[in-house]
């Protein structure tokens, strides 16, 4: 990867990176396309190859799959998506939504039709009541803009050109997730387009099921978002930090880990952190723990004896410490080849697990983990209170993560990915975060959504039967 895109996976950015919602299906997905809807302009524009701004909005954060669209609907209202997925359903036309197009296997992604959801992207707040309106194709940054210079945060991930969809529906981590929990749980309400192309709204009132599986089922499986709203938390001047450990063995690294994992997960709520594997050379290791705390000086400095390093501590405003995260080009869309993978630890991994972890990445310069301490308000909620299913128990995150600028690179860089988390598999919990997705995982289901599956294939069964809204990861309609 380049020296700013790694500086900003190793910053937080990758961290929090989304999978975004889509539909897939391979029938027809050359065949001609019948004539196209009759959308006015206030509602979409729609772009072929060949059109003047076609290729602007091509562009999606994994090259690695990117297809070209026969036609990409630049949505510009709720009618205009309406419109659009009757007219795919119609027509049984293979399509998929986008709003970031930061999934890592490009499940926003159709060589048929996109449903693209950019152009619904304003975004407003009250003050009085700290609720926000979101457009579905906002970005986080887009909200971060909004929000943050008035002393109002939202839990979300540190990317700022991440989509607030795909992140939200996935469940969605960021540097707030410990103090207000994850961003998901943030969520009010939801507005969506069914699969007759109509408008429905979700909140604890009306469609609650579709509102529970709006918070951490996934997209793609229940409609296109359209609109949300959020309830916002007031968030002072915060302290960013971070310690490093340059070139150590993988034997030492392990003992760093496991005395961060021990604290991190169990530290003072308003602490969040990180921990950034990457190799060195040599066989060494290099480890950085980062992270935001909104409580005070003196208790950040207390918990961070516990680490046994050398920490760089700064206050920022919360705006600040947004652009501290994204690291320098981070509010520029990067497009570049990628793959991730990720597990949950829900037990102390032991000192064999820790040191093979070191030994795999040491010997692998292309690939990084990053590690995201749980606990906090993550854990607060029962397992099943969202469809999010990783809550009490779950110690911390691991996100396996590489890339690279060549596509001649390709194969070895997947082997590489292959066998660091082949090396894993004794000492993790085998569970999965859905906006890390990963199309090689064997029951991608389960590992996403744990006891919550069963429920998440009700609410698919009811609310789209017919399975209009499906991709290579969607809720699976269960066989009679």
């Amino acid at each position: 990867m380049t020296r700013s895109t790694r500086r900003r996976f190793v910053q937080g950015c990758a961290a929090t990176a989304l999978a975004t919602p889509a539909v897939f299906a391979v029938r027809r997905a050359h065949a001609a396309l019948p004539p196209l809807p009759n959308l006015p302009a206030a509602d979409a524009q729609l772009l072929q190859p060949g059109d003047a701004q076609f290729a602007t909005y091509q562009p999606a954060f994994n090259a690695r799959t990117m297809l070209t669209p026969q036609l990409r609907a630049m949505c510009k209202t709720a009618n205009g998506v309406g419109t659009m997925v009757d007219w795919c359903r119609s027509n049984d036309l293979p399509f998929a939504i986008r709003c970031g197009g930061h999934s890592y296997e490009g499940l926003s992604q159709s060589a048929s039709v996109v449903i693209d959801t950019r152009l619904i992207s304003r975004v407003s707040y009250d003050a009085k009541t700290k609720i926000a309106t979101v457009g579905a194709g906002a970005s986080l940054g887009d909200f971060y803009k909004v929000a943050a210079p008035h002393g109002l945060g939202f839990p979300g991930g540190s990317c700022p050109t991440v989509g607030v969809s795909g992140h939200v529906l996935g469940g969605g981590y960021g540097h707030l997730a410990r103090p207000f929990g994850l961003a998901c749980d943030s969520v009010l309400s939801v507005d969506l387009i069914d699969p007759q192309g109509r408008p429905v709204h979700a909140d604890a009132q009306q469609n609650a099921d579709l509102l529970w599986a709006s918070r951490g089922g996934g997209g793609g499986s229940f409609g296109v978002a359209t609109g949300y709203t959020f309830q916002l938390h007031p968030v002072g001047n915060v302290y960013v930090f971070k310690m490093t450990w340059n070139g150590v063995s993988p034997r030492r690294a392990a003992a760093v880990m496991k005395t961060w994992a021990a604290w991190a997960p169990q530290a003072p709520v308003q602490i969040n952190s990180h921990l950034t594997i990457t190799a060195h050379g040599g066989g060494k290791i290099d480890l950085l723990c980062g992270g935001q705390s909104i409580g005070t000086l003196t208790q950040l400095k207390r918990e961070l004896r516990t680490l046994s390093g050398s920490p760089i501590i700064a206050a920022k405003t919360y705006m600040s410490s947004i652009n501290y995260f994204a690291g320098s080009g981070g509010w520029t869309y990067v497009s570049a080849p990628m793959k991730g993978k990720s597990d949950y630890v829900t037990a102390p991994m032991s000192d064999t697990g820790l040191t093979a972890l070191m030994t795999a990445v040491s010997k692998k310069s292309d690939i990084y983990v990053i590690c995201d301490a749980y606990g906090g308000a993550i854990a607060a909620p029962a397992a099943d209170a969202t469809a999010f299913a990783h809550r009490k128990g779950t110690l911390f995150s691991m996100q396996y993560a590489a890339n690279w600028t060549s596509a001649k690179d390709t194969p070895q860089r997947l082997a590489d990915m292959r066998e660091v988390y082949a090396a894993m598999r004794p000492y993790v919990s085998g569970a999965a975060y859905v906006n890390y997705c990963d199309l090689e995982l064997p029951d991608y289901a389960t590992a996403y959504w744990g006891a919550n599956l069963a429920r998440l294939k009700k609410i698919k069964t009811a609310f789209d039967p017919t399975n209009v809204f499906r991709h290579a990861q969607s809720i699976p309609i269960p066989v009679a």
